[in-house]
């Protein structure tokens, strides 16, 4: 099988002192999460109930001066709120400072990685729901949520939640919100092409048609980066095959099925539905909220994260925006849902029971969860979504199509880094596909079989 030679001699180039930087703190081939998302209950239980462990009876210190370091990835919306909630907390605690650590997603669990590895981590951490595993398989690494819970008010989080992050008795960490990809639509531009939101696969071409001969043919009506590909073309199997995507770690469909799903997305880039990567690549920009061509519409439609569209539109002014309906692509619903993002306490904090409490304020209070509003997607917290008001929110809206339409959930290793990072196996993949460095046959086989590894060495 050929590969895209070019396109990992720069990635490699790229990321080779990053590697020998992270030698023995990023997942190795034998990390292995102790829950997945199909776990059932009684898996749960093996695992050791959330309340297993009793509080430690630890109390928030409000006379001596502290300060505790928080580090969380967004955008501007969430930046500025989360920084107002810790400005709040503050205010509560006058005694305790809190530094704020942030910045996008790009290179940001690297330097995650590198931080735990070290024992310099903030004192609240923020991570995709797989990192939690990877870093801590065994349930080591975190400080156990359960030992401050007369602090943070577990009672407010569903078991099925709390049972997911519990490894070896170790609670270690809490979601913010549970989240799934929706597809997202300027609808300024649809309706300047003279199309509505497609609801089929009919009418996705039709409106890709329309697109190309709409003004210069420069106009699309979604923007898929690698990662997105991958994620929709899963979509598109669930939709015709009514299969998850991995089962007991397992992946679920064939080579000739991954086949027909490859093919279906260069299909996409042939009806002009999306740009090639070599247009993505063109324009300049990794981050779609900062692609010029997002910002004045060329680009009309996202397949995102229900808990990050505030951002694309923020991006977008002058246009109007709106949540679709799932385009109907066969039998059955597709789609994957998981925890948008986790909260966690290193175990190397110095201060366990205040940063409780900074959680507990952000996520639990109504102060602080009125001030963070859906800037990570509708609460998990039932108090803290109790508290707001979500009824214009567009990520509640976003939510609710998620959660009535979507019955599969992401398997642990969908997320690892080998398989979805710049170097990793759906960015190689997808760039032969679209590069034409490969076919859809021989991407197949080459996303299999890194993926089974994957899959073997979570076992």
């Amino acid at each position: 099988m050929k590969r895209n030679n070019w396109k990992q001699t720069t990635v490699f180039a790229l990321f080779g002192l990053l590697a020998a930087s992270l030698a023995g703190c990023m997942p190795t081939e034998n990390s292995k999460p102790q829950g997945e998302t199909t776990v059932s209950e009684t898996q749960a239980a093996s695992q050791g109930a959330a309340e297993s462990v009793e509080a430690e009876g630890l109390k928030v210190n409000t006379t001596d001066p502290i300060t505790l370091r928080m580090n969380w990835w967004g955008g501007d919306s969430r930046h500025q709120a989360t920084l107002e909630g810790i400005k709040a907390f503050e205010a509560k605690y006058p005694n305790i400072k809190v530094e704020a650590e942030y910045e996008s997603f790009t290179g940001h669990e690297e330097k995650v990685a590198l931080a735990l590895k070290s024992g310099s981590a903030a004192d609240v951490v923020q991570l995709n729901m797989d990192w939690v595993f990877n870093y801590s398989p065994d349930g080591s690494l975190f400080y156990d949520l359960n030992k401050v819970s007369d602090i943070i008010d577990l009672k407010a989080y569903d078991k099925s939640d709390l049972d997911y992050y519990t490894t070896n008795g170790v609670l270690q960490a809490l979601p913010a919100s549970n989240t799934g990809r929706v597809f997202f639509w300027n609808t300024t531009r649809l309706k300047d092409v003279g199309v509505q939101i497609p609801k089929n696969l009919d009418e996705l071409y039709a409106v890709g048609e329309a697109f190309a001969a709409y003004k210069d043919g420069t106009y699309y009506p979604i923007i898929l980066n690698e990662l997105d590909r991958m994620t929709l073309m899963v979509y598109y199997l669930q939709c015709k095959y009514g299969k998850p995507w991995v089962e007991n770690y397992q992946l679920q469909y064939s080579k000739d099925e991954v086949q027909e799903g490859l093919e279906w997305i260069s299909l996409l880039e042939e009806k002009h539905v999306i740009p090639t990567l070599k247009v993505l690549a063109g324009d300049g920009s990794e981050l779609v909220d900062t692609n010029q061509r997002w910002i004045d519409g060329h680009y009309a439609g996202m397949y995102i994260w229900d808990s990050n569209l505030k951002k694309y539109q923020e991006a977008a002014p002058g246009f109007e925006f709106e949540v679709g309906d799932y385009v109907n692509m066969g039998d059955y619903k597709g789609g994957m849902t998981k925890a948008s993002m986790v909260f966690a306490i290193p175990k190397a904090s110095k201060y366990p029971a205040e940063s409780a409490a900074l959680i507990q304020f952000l996520f639990g209070d109504p102060e602080g969860a009125k001030i963070l509003g859906d800037t990570r997607g509708v609460p998990a917290n039932k108090n803290g979504l109790a508290s707001l008001d979500l009824s214009n929110s567009l990520a509640a809206i976003a939510n609710k199509k998620v959660m009535e339409w979507t019955t599969f959930k992401f398997d642990p290793v969908f997320e690892r880094s080998a398989l979805k990072n710049p170097d990793g196996t759906y960015y190689m993949g997808m760039q032969m596909l679209s590069y034409k460095q490969d076919d859809a046959a021989g991407v197949a086989e080459y996303l299999v079989n890194d993926i089974n590894k994957q899959l073997e060495a979570a076992k």
